[in-house]
């Protein structure tokens, strides 16, 4: 992330004891550790999450491109399903007079 060698860091340190001095130096450089770890594990988070985005991205343009080919028709296949399924014209109507008079019949017997 940062080049920073031995020299910047004798610097920084020398900088922090005359600015902050000796006595806080401790709780502000434990302090400046925490905040960069977060960012740390933040942007690998981050990036982790992106990376995993791009592959599902991807992952959803191999599926359509190959379910494109194989060319569904839903209305088609409904309707094919519906029509095997059906009953003839004449077992219908039977079904429907036989349920109409056993209804009747058990009107009446109530």
């Amino acid at each position: 992330m940062f080049d920073i060698g031995f020299t910047e860091l004798l610097l920084l340190t020398v900088i922090g004891v005359v600015v902050i001095g000796p006595e806080r130096l401790p709780s502000v450089a434990r302090t400046l550790g925490r905040i960069v770890g977060q960012a740390r594990r933040f942007m690998t988070g981050l990036q982790n999450k992106i990376e995993q985005e791009i592959k599902l991205d991807e992952l959803n343009k191999r599926i359509m491109e190959e379910t494109k080919d194989m060319n569904f028709d839903l209305p088609t296949i409904h309707n094919e399903r519906k029509a095997s399924h059906k009953l003839d014209d004449g077992e219908a109507v039977s079904k429907l007079t036989n349920n109409d008079s056993d209804q009747a019949v058990d009107n009446e017997s109530k």
